[in-house]
This record gives structure tokens, C-alpha cells and sequence, in this order.
């Protein structure tokens, strides 16, 4: 097992400025490291992972819908048991496209992927998203917002009940995301969200690898599903997505009759509002060609719409577009060369516009030219977790970040913009250590009355350490840099 001795920003981060989000926690299920080691195997290469015991809970949790209004939706997080062990980063994974309500992690789907990034040593969510599991209604389908919201408020629940819970781990303050198809485009909506709401303090996101998701759906998927010949061979996505926005925005159309023939209106809205038709049910449903389901004129109308920016449809599509901002963490799409199901062109394009607009910390990696979409999944998610491990901090004990517990020492303002103070303790009998979330060490000078001026530390969360003449640590406290 690995350890490390760096007296990082390890302390469970607060849930002081964010509300209960925590409904109900219940038991999924317990496995043992043999048990792992053979669910795994069939899939992934286990060699050279470190398998532990896991253990697996249904998560209800406060979040809010598409118009702001509070719900409450499902989701599962995954635990490993590590041996010495009281810290571990957290990786949001966001699973694919489901049709049926309840093919979801909290129900015990979703179970490998929940398995192989807990067994290692991460703390993994896994959100249901809106209109699945417990949350009622049509699924909220490649709709960014609330893929994000399900996201993070699952993140805020899971915090909530670590920090009180008894014999489980304890988040480290490291956020990872991911996710593969549906879950490539949640991961990087969950990431845009962050930066967009300004809740770096909050989810400190060391990594994001969005896998074959499609992040440009007015560019790259618009010209892959409309390519001139009528046929795609996944139709259902068609209806899903337009049933989805409808949800979210109210104007996409008044009946189904509006946007669908007569002959498979009735059947859709049935598919649509049961929840309960798997991915071949709706295909034979519909047939592969969109003009004998949907109405002539609306496509027309969608396609006479070249900068596809005016038609209601393509506004909605537009608007759950991730590819036009500038990430401030490193971010990896991953895809493969023959992906037919959704164009590896949105990783390109999506890569293209990043950098124009000044990004630096952005890659497309094609990690099979012959790999379609189902077979990209397994290098995918193998890179994934390699490339998290090279810079996830695991494995963290309270004797290496725990100190004497001392309610008269303080900081304050905190968030703090400029000066910094300490309150309870002379610093000229004690020495100070500064450490960023990933173990960065900053070497500040206190000033008189205890004061440290931090203006020029980056924004983010940070670590102080106070260790008194004989190197015996007093206290560590959290600041926020604004």
C-alpha cells in the first residue's frame, strides 16, 4: 500500500457553506478483495492493481431540477477499506446512457466501474441523474446543468456523511471526474460548472477525463446523426434528447403530435414517460430511418437552420454545448478513431476551440483507431484511473495529518483575500508551514500581531501547520485563498 508523507490539505473540507444535502445512506453491498479480483478480471487487467475491500451505499440527497426548484434525487458511493488508511481522494463517475429507470448505480448497476476506482483507494459517486432512480419525471438526458448539479450535490451528500460517520474513510480534498459516453458529456459538464459558479475553493478538481462524450452537439454529433442519407443507427437518442428538453425548457413542442408522425407519437410518449424500454425496444420502435417518425417539416426546418442557432431545437442543443470555455484544470478527452455512435470529431473540435481560446492544459487522445464505442470503454477507463493515480494523493493516516486538537488557535478572515491572521498562539515559540491541496510547500514570513500576508498565493485551498520548538505539531487549520 502506498503512503505519503506530505502534510497536504488532507482535512475533511467543510460543508459549512453549502446546505444539508444529505437525505438517507443505506447499505448496496460488501465485497472482499477475491471477489473484486474476480468481478474485475473479466474486464480489466488486475495485475497490477492493489485490490482492496469495498463497500457500496444507496445515497438519496437534496438537489435542485432544471428550473431551480429543490428535489431530491438517488445515487450510490463506493468505500474502499484501506489497510492504515483514513484519507482518500474523491472521483465523481458518471455513468452512460440508460433507458430504463432503474439500470442505475443506486439500484447495483454500474457495479465494475463502481469497483474499480474504489478498490484502489478512491472514494467513487456515482449519480442516478434526474428523471432516474428515485427522481421522478422524464430523464433530464445530456441536459449540462442538472448532469452537473446530480453530480456535486452527490459529492456534497457522500462529504456530509464521512464527516460524521464512524470507521469510514475521509475525503482528502482531492476531486476527480470522469465518465464514459452520457457520462464523458456529465464529467466535462460537471467540470464547466465548477469554474462557471466559481466553486473551485469547494471541489478542488485535480483531474477531469470526459470519455467518447459528446460535447459538441450542434457541431460534431449534429453532422454525424443528420449526414444526409436519413438513418443513424441509434434513432432512440433523437427523441430522448428532445424529451429531455422539453423538460428542462418548455418550448420544444405543446403535444408529440407537434414533432412526431401520428403513427409513433402515441408510442413515444409511452416509451418516454414509462422509463422501462431497454435501448433495442426503442430502435425497433422507431426504425432507422428519423424521417418515418418525426415530423418532415421540423427537420427540415432544423437542418434549413444553418448556424443552427435560431430553431428551438438546435437553441436547446447549443445551449448543452461543452466544448467553447477554458478549463483551469488539466482535462483529457479520451475517444477512439471509429466511434460511430458519437464522432470523435466532438473531442477534436472540442480540443480546437480550447486552445484557440487559451487553454493549456487540454488533450484529445485517441486511444484506438479502431475502436468503436463499445470498445473504447476498456482503454478508456484504463487510462483513466493510470493517468489519476500518477497524480492522486492516497493512502493518508491521522497520524500524518491530524494534531492535538486546540480550540483556542484560529484563523481569520477566512476566506481571506490580503492578510492573514492567527489568533491563540505566539508564533515566536512556534513555526508556521503553508501547503497548497497538493502538498506545495510556500514559505511565507508572519509579520508582527501574528499577521501573514498570503495576497500573492493563487486562489484556492490551502493548509497551515503549526509545530512548536521541539518540531511537535499544535494544530493544523484550512484557509481559503479568494
Amino acid at each position: 500500500m502506498r503512503k505519503f508523507n506530505l502534510l497536504l490539505a488532507s482535512l475533511t473540507i467543510g460543508c459549512s457553506i453549502i446546505g444539508q444535502q444529505l437525505v438517507s445512506i443505506s447499505s448496496l453491498a460488501t465485497y472482499s478483495a477475491s471477489i473484486i479480483q474476480q468481478s474485475l478480471s473479466g474486464t480489466w487487467n488486475t495485475s497490477n492493481m492493489d485490490i482492496n475491500p469495498v463497500k457500496s451505499y444507496k445515497v438519496t440527497y437534496n438537489t435542485t431540477d432544471a428550473q431551480g426548484n429543490p428535489t431530491v434525487a438517488s445515487g450510490a458511493v463506493y468505500i474502499p477499506n484501506l489497510t492504515n488508511c483514513d484519507y482518500a481522494p474523491i472521483t465523481a463517475y458518471d455513468h452512460g446512457t440508460e433507458f430504463i429507470r432503474n439500470n442505475v448505480p443506486s439500484r447495483n448497476d454500474y457495479v465494475g466501474q463502481g469497483l474499480y476506482f474504489s478498490t484502489t483507494g478512491y472514494i467513487t459517486v456515482m449519480p442516478d441523474y434526474l428523471g432516474l432512480g428515485d427522481h421522478p419525471g422524464i430523464h433530464l438526458y445530456q441536459h449540462s446543468e442538472t448532469e452537473a448539479t446530480a453530480t456535486l450535490d452527490l459529492v456534497r451528500a457522500v462529504r456530509q456523511y464521512l464527516d460524521t460517520a464512524t470507521n469510514e474513510l475521509k475525503d482528502n480534498g482531492q476531486f476527480f471526474i470522469t465518465g464514459y459516453s452520457q457520462g464523458g458529456h456529465a464529467a466535462m459538464a460537471t467540470n464547466k460548472y465548477i469554474e462557471d459558479n466559481s466553486l473551485q475553493n469547494e471541489f478542488d478538481v485535480i483531474a477531469c477525463a470526459p470519455m467518447s462524450g459528446a460535447f459538441d452537439q450542434t457541431g460534431a454529433q449534429f453532422d454525424l446523426i443528420f449526414d444526409g442519407d436519413s438513418s443513424y443507427y441509434a434513432p432512440s437518442f433523437l427523441p430522448y434528447v428532445l424529451g429531455s428538453y422539453q423538460e428542462a425548457y418548455g418550448n420544444i413542442y405543446q403535444n408529440f403530435t407537434d414533432i412526431y408522425d401520428a403513427s409513433h407519437a402515441a408510442s413515444i410518449e409511452i416509451f418516454l414517460n414509462g422509463g422501462n424500454k431497454t435501448f433495442t425496444q426503442w430502435n425497433t420502435m422507431l426504425g432507422l430511418n428519423y424521417y418515418d417518425f418525426m415530423v418532415d417539416t421540423v427537420l427540415e426546418n432544423m437542418l434549413a437552420d444553418v448556424n443552427r442557432d435560431s430553431h428551438r431545437i438546435n437553441v436547446a442543443l447549443r445551449a448543452n454545448n461543452l466544448y467553447d470555455w477554458v478549463p483551469q484544470n488539466p482535462i483529457k478527452m479520451l475517444y477512439c478513431g471509429s466511434d460511430s455512435l458519437v464522432s470523435p470529431q466532438n473531442s477534436i473540435n472540442t480540443l480546437d476551440t480550447m486552445l484557440t481560446l487559451g487553454a493549456t492544459e487540454v488533450e484529445a487522445l485517441n486511444l484506438l483507431q479502431s475502436g468503436d464505442h463499445n470498445s473504447c470503454f476498456v482503454p478508456a477507463t484504463t487510462y483513466t484511473l493510470t493517468w489519476f493515480d500518477s497524480l492522486a494523493v492516497k493512502c493518508l493516516n491521522y497520524a500524518s495529518v491530524e494534531a492535538k486538537e486546540n480550540n483556542d488557535i484560529s484563523l481569520y478572515p477566512n476566506p481571506v483575500r490580503k492578510v492573514l491572521t492567527i489568533k491563540g498562539v505566539n508564533l515566536k515559540e512556534n513555526t508556521i508551514t503553508i501547503y497548497s491541496s497538493i502538498g506545495q510547500i510556500f514559505n511565507l514570513k508572519v509579520k508582527l500581531s501574528n499577521k501573514i500576508e498570503v495576497s500573492e498565493l493563487p486562489v484556492g485551498v490551502y493548509f497551515l501547520s503549526i509545530a512548536n520548538n521541539n518540531g511537535e505539531v499544535i494544530q493544523r487549520l484550512k484557509f481559503i485563498k479568494q
